[in-house]
């Protein structure tokens, strides 16, 4: 599925986050929060913040992620 770019960063930084190391946490939350502030500082809209960012791409991370997953076991699958 064709998505934005930017949207796309979001998904990513976002799945890596969840699925990192903890001793990468912090640097993984760090590129997440950069890539937020930087949409909502573009969007102009007051209203918009980095949590609402989150809520409004939920059903995209959650398909985001199914999709990951899949490829994963595919991918994993093949070498078997």
């Amino acid at each position: 599925m064709a998505r934005n770019p930017e949207l796309e960063a979001i998904l990513q930084a976002r799945y890596e986050l969840e699925t990192c190391e903890a001793s990468q946490k912090a640097g993984r939350r760090a590129k997440l929060d950069a890539l937020l502030e930087s949409v909502v500082a573009r969007s102009g809209a007051k209203s918009l913040t980095p949590r609402a960012l989150i809520e409004i791409t939920a059903e995209a991370y959650q398909e985001f992620k199914l999709a990951r997953k899949k490829a994963e076991r595919s991918r994993l699958s093949r070498l078997r």
